[in-house]
């Protein structure tokens, strides 16, 4: 597929599993809401006002962490989904999707974590001024690793096949570096775009609700146009 064809098929995605999408999107709201609520209770005298903040902070916490990891675990199933070129959408299995987020974030953190010590190390030995720069190459070429260890554990399941950096490399060079790169930053300038769009619109209306209820929307519109994406992209290889 080209590029073009991969971001066409994966904008209108979301909108194929609206059902799906449409419930990650009101949990998005009213973890917004919630979040709104809890940081506007001037209305409320004393300790009573910090008493009920500190509930309503405690639940927006435990909404916000149950939101996280049920949509990463979500999307770790499209992304398996789109390498396969599937339009169906992935089924709800909460066990499933939990035990996908916690393998997410274990590769996340390990990407995160390895060019931080190279980076760490190459400053030792080098000189300064050219420490910045090989940082952001660096940074770079983990950042597309992640996107292919998260594709790899997708097709997978198997967490040290994401974990398996000479593998994601590969991953990469099979697709075509210039491929890879310039489709991640395609999504990247959609997203940032998206963002600044309904920033900007928040701003207009100066209404922290529809706010909220804008980035609820926003947010699980993203993570499944990027996933989608992302997975096509590495059906390719």
């Amino acid at each position: 597929m080209q590029i073009s064809e991969i971001l066409k098929d994966s904008i209108i995605y979301p909108t194929k599993s609206i059902k799906s999408s449409s419930i990650f999107m009101i949990l998005g709201i009213i973890v917004g809401i919630f979040s709104v609520m809890a940081l506007n209770l001037e209305m409320f005298e004393g300790s009573l006002n910090t008493g009920i903040k500190i509930v309503l902070m405690m639940i927006v916490l435990l909404m916000s962490l149950v939101m996280f990891f049920l949509t990463q675990g979500y999307s770790l199933d499209i992304l398996r989904q789109s390498i396969q070129k599937s339009d169906q959408t992935p089924s709800f299995n909460i066990s499933r999707q939990l035990s996908n987020s916690r393998k997410i974030l274990v590769v996340n953190i390990v990407y995160f974590i390895l060019p931080s010590i190279i980076s760490f190390f190459l400053g030792l030995i080098l000189q300064l001024w050219i420490v910045p720069l090989l940082g952001v190459f660096i940074s770079i070429i983990f950042f597309l690793a992640t996107t292919m260890a998260e594709c790899r554990l997708a097709k997978t399941g198997k967490l040290l096949n994401a974990l398996n950096i000479v593998g994601t490399i590969r991953d990469i060079n099979a697709i075509g570096f210039e491929k890879v790169f310039v489709t991640i930053l395609t999504i990247s300038i959609v997203m940032i775009m998206s963002v600044i769009a309904v920033l900007a619109i928040s701003w207009y209306f100066s209404s922290q609700i529809l706010t909220s209820v804008l980035i609820g929307i926003l947010g699980v519109y993203l993570l499944f146009f990027s996933k989608r994406a992302m997975g096509l992209l590495y059906s390719e290889r």
